[in-house]
């Protein structure tokens, strides 16, 4: 773990925060990150207390040790930013709503559905059809140990417990379909959470034959991440919480998408992707901002 202190003239900092996912996942580092604000500003204890219980989490016979993909020969993709507005979220959410008789969806599933759209049609996947495009997401797989292994559902458990999802389509059907049936996609893969990591935890094979750790430099498969929930926002060491909060990549060869919270007192939200080759990036950008 590194962390660096800059300070501004003008009486500003930025804490950065470097660890290692095999340490801790952002639910557990966002725990870390809040004690040490809290014993920053006078604490003799931190409000939530270390659970260790790393014989909680499974080890399954032949689990692989997640590692990064060689880079040689990976397509290197461009940084782009993206504010996008309360009434763009609204707009999406009505929507499905609408299509499904008053359903209710999150904005991370509108903004990921929309997101993985955009770049398929940016990159041009839907030619030939049945071309196969994946997304990857993590989701918390803490509530899925139960109480009697990590005791009070995980709250105090700093580590790392998380579990890759692997959602899959044809590139012509994401591209022409509504970013409701794309919500749907998404959403059918996340209910097989519980199915997925109880035959992964008994060391069965992962879907298609895939250890669900295993990152992949493939261009065709985008791996996402939601940021506005972990914590890192409610940091603060005596200055109150942090006007905004980032994460930065140095691999310029695997396709990611994060969604974090925009600028304190701002609604909205902020894409920080990085999915698509430098030619393709004004049109992922005018497909994302469509809000047909």
């Amino acid at each position: 773990m590194k962390l660096q202190v800059t300070e501004f003239t003008c009486g500003g900092f930025v804490v950065g925060f470097r660890f290692s996912h095999a340490v801790a996942d952002g639910l557990g580092a966002a725990k870390f990150m809040g004690a040490v604000g809290e014993l920053a500003r006078g604490a003799e204890q931190v409000s939530v207390s270390p659970t260790w219980a790393r014989d909680a989490i499974p080890d399954p016979p032949g689990a692989l040790v997640g590692s990064l993909p060689d880079p040689t020969g990976a397509k290197r993709l461009e940084y782009l930013a993206i504010d996008i507005s309360a009434d763009y979220i609204d707009h999406f959410k009505s929507q499905f709503a609408a299509a499904t008789g008053g359903g209710r969806c999150s904005a991370f599933e509108v903004l990921i559905a929309k997101a993985w759209q955009s770049r398929t049609r940016a990159a041009g996947f839907e030619d030939p059809a049945g071309t196969p495009v994946q997304l990857c997401f993590a989701m918390n797989a803490r509530p899925l140990l139960g109480a009697t292994r990590l005791p009070r559902g995980g709250a105090g458990f700093y580590g790392n417990c998380y579990y890759i999802m692997r959602v899959a389509s044809t590139a012509d059907r994401v591209a022409s379909s509504s970013v409701t049936d794309v919500v749907k996609i998404i959403r059918e893969g996340k209910k097989r959470l519980p199915s997925e990591f109880a035959r992964w935890a008994a060391g069965e094979e992962g879907a298609g034959g895939v250890d669900p750790y295993q990152i992949t430099s493939d261009y065709r498969t985008l791996l996402v991440s939601d940021w506005t929930r972990l914590g890192f926002e409610g940091v603060d060491y005596g200055w109150g919480p942090p006007a905004h909060v980032v994460p930065l990549t140095n691999l310029d060869y695997i396709a990611t998408c994060i969604l974090v919270k925009p600028w304190a007192h701002k609604p909205g939200a902020r894409l920080i992707t990085q999915c698509v080759t430098p030619d393709r990036v004004e049109r992922f950008h005018d497909a994302m901002v469509d809000m047909n």
